[in-house]
Order: C-alpha cells, then sequence, then structure tokens
C-alpha cells in the first residue's frame, strides 16, 4: 500500500482555494475580459462554488487586488530566475526584453484588464490604485539596487519601461501582428542601448 498522504490544514486548503480562484481570475481576465469576468465565471472556472469568492476575499474588487498582488509577485520571482540563469539585471538594455516576456503573459494581459477597468470603477480604484502604487516604489526600490543614483529619475524609469511595455503588451490584442511587436521591443532595447553607451547612467540626473 502506497503511503497515506498528510491531511493538510484548514489554513492550507484556505490558501490552495484562495490561489485557485486567483489563478481562474487571470484566465477569464485574459480570454474574456473584465466585464465578462464575474464572480460566477471565475468560480465556475476555479471549480469551487461561488461563494467562495465572497468567503475569501469579500467583494469581486478585492479578488481583482489580490490579482495583481499575486502577478507581480510572480514576475518577481521570473526576473530573479532569469538571474539565476546568467542574465545580468543592471544591464538596462536586458529589462525591455524581460518585461516583454512577462507581460504578454496571460497574467500581464489580465493585470491591464483590471487595471483599465479601474477608471471607471470606483471601488476597484479604492483598492488597485493603492496596490499599484505599493508596487511601483517596490520596484523602484529593486531597480535602485541594480541602478544606484537619483531616486525621482528612477521612478520616472521605472514608469517609462513599465507602460511602454504594458501598452506593447495590450497592442497583441487590439492589433494582433507578433512580428511587428517583437520588432518594436527590440528598437526599444537598441535605444536603450544607444542611450546607455552616450548619455547618463540610469538613475542618475540628465546634466
Amino acid at each position: 500500500m502506497s503511503p497515506r498522504r498528510p491531511r493538510r490544514s484548514q489554513a492550507e486548503r484556505t490558501e490552495e482555494t484562495k490561489a485557485a480562484l486567483i489563478e481562474a481570475a487571470v484566465t477569464v481576465l485574459h480570454q474574456k475580459g473584465y466585464n465578462a469576468a464575474t464572480t460566477a465565471a471565475i468560480a465556475d472556472e476555479a471549480g469551487v462554488s461561488r461563494g467562495s469568492i465572497i468567503y475569501h476575499f469579500n467583494t469581486r474588487a478585492q479578488l481583482m487586488s489580490e490579482v495583481i498582488s499575486f502577478v507581480y509577485q510572480k514576475e518577481q520571482g521570473h526576473y530573479l530566475d532569469l538571474a539565476a540563469q546568467g542574465v545580468d539585471l543592471a544591464r538596462l538594455e536586458e529589462w525591455p526584453g524581460m518585461l516583454w516576456e512577462v507581460f504578454s503573459q496571460p497574467s500581464g494581459l489580465a493585470v491591464i484588464e483590471i487595471l483599465q477597468a479601474s477608471r471607471s470603477d470606483q471601488e476597484l480604484a479604492a483598492l488597485v490604485i493603492p496596490t499599484q502604487k505599493r508596487i511601483e516604489e517596490d520596484s523602484v526600490n529593486a531597480m535602485m539596487r541594480w541602478f544606484p543614483g537619483d531616486v525621482e529619475t528612477t521612478r520616472a524609469m521605472v514608469r517609462l519601461f513599465v507602460w511602454a511595455v504594458r501598452g506593447l503588451a495590450m497592442s497583441t490584442v487590439l492589433t494582433p501582428n507578433a512580428p511587428e511587436t517583437e520588432r518594436a521591443v527590440q528598437l526599444f532595447r537598441d535605444i536603450v542601448r544607444g542611450f546607455r553607451s552616450s548619455g547618463p547612467r540610469a538613475g542618475e540626473k540628465p546634466r
């Protein structure tokens, strides 16, 4: 007889259900968009009861905010994996490609759906905007470790890179053309490489 698996604790079951709901939300957001990502559709995708969302997240807006935090943590893990594989995170020209790799995934496109929806949903905005601000500050602090310098310039750099690549990711939905988008990402990388060779270091104020 195979050994009996230890019983999961209530906390473990709770975390597994929450993770399943977040993953299901990402799937539905990516496949159908924000308006179609109802609590019913997400619960059905996760294979749980519809009351599970209310039990674990209180509201749909709270779930969407948790999706953004979850995706961000997943993205940070991806960057660290790339570093472990030998990618030099201190080379600024590597970042357009790395950001594209994560933002063009279903999870990255799901975040875009949530951010767009927050413009017209006050309840969602009240949760998403502080979450997005916290994530931006975390990103700035991380970049400061790789590119020491002026914090305001680093914040501007983070915004430029993040939102430029998010826009390219959105173009894959609105005007899908993979070769053209890949060329745009490569051009972005070439521009950054040229700036690095002739301009100020990342994080420094231009003179």
